[in-house]
């Protein structure tokens, strides 16, 4: 009873258990290793202007804002738990200006957050209701020539596989009209995948390269 609890808390992590669950993610190594994992594929700027969705801890965010100089982070979470935890770990970049703080869903952004060069999310795909959906509002909220990435990697006890979610994020990303989608495969164990795909530039009117695939990373 209180495994299948703390479960449902990763999702929207609150009370104890709540604490007890962001401390999971916040510790777990494969946790630790997927964000920055993550971090490199994103490659960002100094410039760059990115939003993390459903950021937990903030692991990812601490891996990036030192990164940035004119560049800044936004990190939305659902659960204010999560996000007063990821403000305090990046306390120093929201000082430095270079990291925000927003509590909202996935879902429903409000319309100012637009406008991102990078917008990426890790382990939050399969709470969404709609992912489709989800997929095709973010990818308006980037800049021209924008990029979304969306990683996962299931528990060792799923039926599914690395390269069929893959293939099912890639649909979506085909669907929401994004261009040169690709998936990158992190030999985990079981293996972690990564949907990337850019919004199309204001000189490009067809979208190129539908489905690719790169060779696993070790």
């Amino acid at each position: 009873m209180i495994k299948s609890q703390l479960v449902k808390q990763f999702s929207n992590p609150h009370g104890l258990l709540g604490h007890l669950a962001g401390r999971i993610m916040a510790t777990r190594s494969t946790n630790v290793e997927r964000n920055r994992w993550i971090v490199e594929l994103l490659d960002p700027t100094p410039d760059s202007q990115i939003l993390e969705i459903g950021h937990g801890p903030g692991l990812a965010i601490e891996e990036i804002w030192p990164q940035l100089t004119s560049g800044h982070v936004v990190g939305l979470e659902l659960s204010p738990l999560m996000s007063n935890t990821a403000r305090e770990r990046n306390q120093a970049g929201v000082d430095a200006g270079r990291v925000s703080f927003r509590i909202g869903d996935a879902q429903r952004l409000p319309d100012d957050l637009a406008g991102f060069d990078l917008i990426f999310g890790v382990n939050v795909s399969m709470f969404w209701p709609d992912p489709a959906a989800t997929i095709a509002d973010l990818a308006t909220r980037l800049e021209p020539g924008g990029r979304l990435t969306i990683s996962y990697m299931p528990p060792p006890t799923s039926d599914n596989s690395a390269d069929a979610i893959g293939a099912e994020l890639l649909g979506h990303f085909i669907t929401a009209g994004l261009i040169d989608v690709a998936t990158d495969v992190f030999d985990f164990d079981p293996p972690a995948v990564a949907a990337t795909g850019y919004r199309v530039p204001h000189a490009t009117s067809e979208a190129s390269n539908p489905l690719a695939h790169r060779s696993p990373q070790r």
